[in-house]
């Protein structure tokens, strides 16, 4: 019996999942999770074959439960499931150790596919985010300069770009204040920009937003 945890905080979404993954996998037990607290509290009773993880969740930052998962439950796997645009964050997902990346209005048939995908231990991505991976991968480089920023610094940005306070992002990462700081340093020198005002309208030029 497989064992797997919906992490949104949209209950129409967490609804929708679980019929997709009760339609395909009828004994599974699927529980759910809607912020960092019920996440986490899910986790340390459970041992999952999959986490569905919403990046978008209000105070509750996923790639620390995407690290977490890593460190603690190396079997589990971890499959994105995002409105953001997989072009654009994909990449970052799976750098910081999620197994695929699939957008919110995907199909329940792609869904399947990417769950069936992730379970056997491979990687899931579409063709558009598989092209600019190897592209990029050719090319040595990449024509968005956030992907000069690393992980943890790419993370630090969108926080930033959303007006979060350096104590909310430290609060949310579980590091230091002065770590944050530095994370923002270096990415305004990254960047070649001055403030947030820069960062946000940088961020809109490439899509982020």
């Amino acid at each position: 019996m497989k064992k797997i945890l919906i992490a949104d905080d949209h209950s129409l979404v967490r609804y929708g999942l679980r019929v997709a993954l009760l339609n395909h996998f009828a004994d599974a037990q699927v529980d759910e999770g809607w912020n960092g607290q019920t996440i986490m509290a899910q986790l340390k009773i459970n041992q999952y074959d999959l986490v569905l993880l919403d990046l978008g969740m209000p105070d509750t930052d996923p790639m620390t439960i995407l690290h977490w998962i890593r460190n603690f439950h190396p079997d589990t796997k971890v499959l994105i499931v995002s409105m953001n645009s997989e072009t654009i964050f994909g990449k970052r997902a799976l750098q910081m150790g999620a197994h695929g990346y699939i957008e919110k209005d995907a199909s329940p048939e792609d869904l399947i596919k990417a769950v069936n995908v992730v379970l056997t231990g491979k990687k899931y991505m579409s063709a558009d985010l598989a092209d600019i991976i190897v592209n990029d991968s050719l090319n040595h480089k990449s024509i968005n300069p956030f992907d000069e920023l690393t992980p943890r610094e790419f993370q630090v940005a969108m926080y930033i770009i959303q007006d979060y306070t350096i104590t909310q992002i430290s609060e949310l990462m579980q590091l230091q204040y002065t770590s944050i700081s530095t994370f923002r340093r270096r990415i305004f020198e990254k960047l070649n920009i001055a403030d947030r005002k820069g960062l946000v309208q940088l961020a809109d030029a490439y899509k982020l937003n």
